[in-house]
C-alpha cells in the first residue's frame, strides 16, 4: 500500500511511517509512504483520521484565521474534536494508492464548513481579541470546552525547564516547548503541578487561570 502527498502534509506521512514501520521517499516532488502488506487496516484508518482532525485542521485554521497565535490554533484543534473525528471517518476510504492532499482538497468540505464557523467568529472579532485580557478570556473558554484526551498529567521542572509528564512522572512527547501549548496539545482532564519554588510563579498562575477547576498544586514537592 502507498500513501502520498505534496509538501503540505509530509508531517502526516512521517507520523504514519514511524507508527507503522514504513519508509518515506520523494518521487517527482511528491512524498510517498510505502507500508508493509500486513499493516492493520483499522489502525491505519484511525491514524489517518487523527491526522485529518489534527494536522490538516491545524493547517486549515492557520491559513484562514487572522490571529496567528499558536495557543489559539492548538486549542481550536482540540475544540469539538470528537465530532470532527466522527465526520472525518465518513469522508474517505482506504485504497491501495491513497492521496492525502487530495483528501484535504476535495473530501473535507463538510469539515471545512464547520471550521469556517470558528474562523469567522475569531476573524470578525480579531481587533478586540488583540487586547490581552479578552484574548485570554477566549482562550480560557475554549480550553474549558475542548475535548480532553488523557485523565491526568504532572508539571514539574526537568533540566531547568517546565515539563509535562505522565502519571509515572515520565516526560510526555510534545511538539511544542511552551508549557501552555504543550498542555493544550496533550489536553489533560487533571493537571498536577509539582512546585519546589523553581517553577516560576507566573507560569503556575497562568496554568491555573487557563485551566480552571482542573489544577492541583503540590508546593515544596521533593522529586
Amino acid at each position: 500500500m502507498e500513501i502520498s502527498t505534496d509538501e503540505r502534509f509530509v508531517d502526516c506521512l512521517e507520523h504514519l511511517a514511524q507508527k507503522f514501520h514504513g519508509q518515506v521517499k520523494i518521487d517527482e516532488k511528491r512524498w510517498v509512504l510505502c507500508l508493509p502488506q500486513n499493516v492493520n487496516q483499522y489502525k491505519l484508518f484511525d491514524s489517518i483520521v487523527n491526522q485529518i482532525v489534527t494536522t490538516m485542521k491545524g493547517y486549515y485554521l492557520q491559513s484562514k484565521i487572522r490571529i496567528k497565535h499558536q495557543s489559539l490554533i492548538k486549542v481550536l484543534i482540540n475544540y469539538d474534536k470528537k465530532s470532527d473525528t466522527v465526520i472525518a471517518g465518513s469522508l474517505f476510504t482506504l485504497s491501495p494508492c491513497l492521496l492525502l492532499d487530495s483528501i484535504y482538497d476535495f473530501a473535507l468540505g463538510r469539515l471545512k464548513c464547520r471550521w469556517d464557523e470558528v474562523n469567522q467568529l475569531v476573524n470578525e472579532n480579531h481587533i478586540q481579541l488583540t487586547q490581552t485580557v479578552l484574548f485570554n478570556e477566549l482562550l480560557r473558554f475554549l480550553i474549558m470546552n475542548m475535548d480532553y484526551r488523557i485523565p491526568e498529567v504532572h508539571v514539574m521542572m526537568i533540566d531547568n525547564r517546565p515539563t509535562v509528564c505522565d502519571k509515572k512522572l515520565q516526560p510526555l512527547p510534545s511538539h511544542d516547548e511552551d508549557i501552555i501549548n504543550a498542555l493544550i496539545e496533550i489536553a489533560p482532564r487533571q493537571i498536577y503541578i509539582h512546585s519546589d519554588q523553581t517553577l516560576a510563579h507566573e507560569i503556575v498562575e497562568r496554568i491555573e487561570y487557563l485551566f480552571p477547576n482542573c489544577v492541583c498544586i503540590e508546593y515544596n514537592a521533593v522529586l
